[in-house]
């Protein structure tokens, strides 16, 4: 076990209060230095051919199957060496467990035999690697789809099973029996806590305050960090706020409206109150998230992995990303590039790099569900899109195709590059002086 986060306190920076023009930008009196700079920024990037920022982040998501045992740990780590990638970001919560020691969460139950500690033995050794370690925490996912129990009776699907998510149409989350419901036909992935739920959010800002207290990761990257569709959450404690503060209940607006003859009056003014206070939901805790880093460990980065659509993220799903973004709650987001051609994807990276002004904007591609060429291209078309990173999901690709990491070291990933900077005075790179040019907004 490494010594605990308060023994072995890491400070990476603090991020400076903002400035009023970029660096490039500034006066300097009696000399042409602020457009030097410019011009310089400018040639810098047209000479590069891709606009690969030099401390660009190469990440690797690491499912949590890799952290079942000691051997398995060392390969995903050697994994990301060979693949000259600088960053691992593992999954070590799961279904509402942990791959790591807690006195919170049940441990993960693929560990039950053994007795070491998965994120201890991650950070040291990522560490020794020259990679960051990032913890990936599913948020509100939080069990499995089916009518299995959890075999520890702490988890808190069976603690608290009022505090899961309701579907419109009356499919409680937090019930063992689903009575024929198949939650994956739904297009929902497993059982979700409900993020209106103020007792859901004290929790969860414990198992985050547990993980960056006592192990001394890089940052916190939060997935599944949303609802799993538009049909969620009408859990009766959250609706019941709603309707008190609103005047109506959002269920029953909704089913009104999907009757025969419904005229759906006031839809709109409806429809924009529900959106904007279930994305308030989960904005609210990832607030709160970002105050806990920043009072418990100043430097410690905060991201998401997030859907890639900006307008169904935002309505179906309650992920108001660009807002996380752009209002400094996270230092840097991962849309998942996952569908469509590299075009469409290309297309998808443009319209996001558009609408960031803030922080790090990192394209997650998959490597599971295409061929090498296309992962190749795709890195490609993120940098010249003026992505400042790119986050592989995830190490099974790499054992799959085999030569994935060759291609990487041959191309795209030829130059070693190193660790991130912290974001310290983002403003003055170069990055951000293109970023506000008029052609770029």
């Amino acid at each position: 076990m490494i010594p605990s986060r308060r023994d072995n306190f890491r400070m990476r920076g603090q991020i400076d209060k903002p400035v009023d023009l970029p660096f490039a930008f500034r006066r300097v009196p009696g000399s042409g230095l602020a457009c030097l700079c410019l011009v310089l920024c400018l040639w810098s990037t047209a000479v590069s051919g891709t606009g690969r920022p030099n401390d660009e982040f190469r990440g690797l998501w690491v499912v949590r199957h890799w952290l079942n045992g000691r051997e398995q740990i060392m390969r995903a780590v050697r994994t990301a060496v060979d693949g000259r990638m600088n960053a691992l970001l593992v999954q070590v919560r799961g279904r509402g467990d942990a791959f790591y020691a807690s006195r919170l969460v049940p441990r993960a139950e693929s560990l039950s035999e053994t007795d070491f500690d998965p994120l201890a033995l991650l950070v040291e050794e990522g560490r020794r690697a020259g990679l960051e370690v990032h913890a990936w925490v599913n948020v509100y996912l939080t069990w499995h789809p089916t009518e299995r129990r959890p075999e520890s009776a702490q988890h808190v699907f069976l603690r608290h099973p009022e505090w899961f998510m309701h579907s419109a149409d009356g499919i409680d989350l937090g019930r063992v029996a689903l009575n024929g419901v198949d939650l994956v036909k739904r297009s929902v992935e497993g059982r979700y806590l409900s993020p209106g739920n103020t007792e859901v959010r004290t929790h969860l800002l414990g198992v985050i305050e547990e993980i960056v207290t006592e192990y001394d990761v890089d940052g916190i990257h939060m997935d599944y960090v949303r609802y799993p569709n538009v049909h969620y959450d009408y859990n009766p404690a959250v609706t019941a706020e709603f309707t008190r503060r609103f005047g109506f209940d959002p269920a029953e607006w909704r089913e009104n409206r999907s009757k025969p003859g419904g005229d759906g009056s006031g839809a709109s003014e409806t429809r924009v109150a529900w959106e904007k206070w279930r994305s308030r939901q989960v904005s609210v805790l990832v607030g709160q998230i970002r105050e806990l880093l920043s009072r418990l460990r100043p430097g410690t980065r905060l991201s998401a992995a997030v859907k890639p659509d900006i307008e169904l993220a935002y309505t179906q799903y309650g992920q108001d990303w660009t807002g996380w973004i752009n209002g400094g709650l996270v230092d840097f987001v991962v849309p998942m590039f996952y569908e469509g051609s590299t075009a469409d994807i290309g297309h998808q990276m443009a319209e996001a790099r558009k609408r960031v002004k803030r922080g790090r904007l990192y394209a997650g591609i998959g490597i599971w569900n295409q061929g090498v060429d296309d992962t190749v291209a795709q890195i490609d078309v993120a940098r010249r899109a003026g992505m400042q990173g790119v986050v592989l999901f995830s190490a099974d690709g790499f054992v799959r195709q085999k030569s994935l990491a060759g291609r990487l070291l041959e191309g795209p990933f030829r130059e070693p590059s190193p660790l991130p900077a912290p974001k310290v005075k983002e403003e003055g790179t170069c990055a951000e002086t293109q970023a506000r040019r008029p052609d770029r907004d």
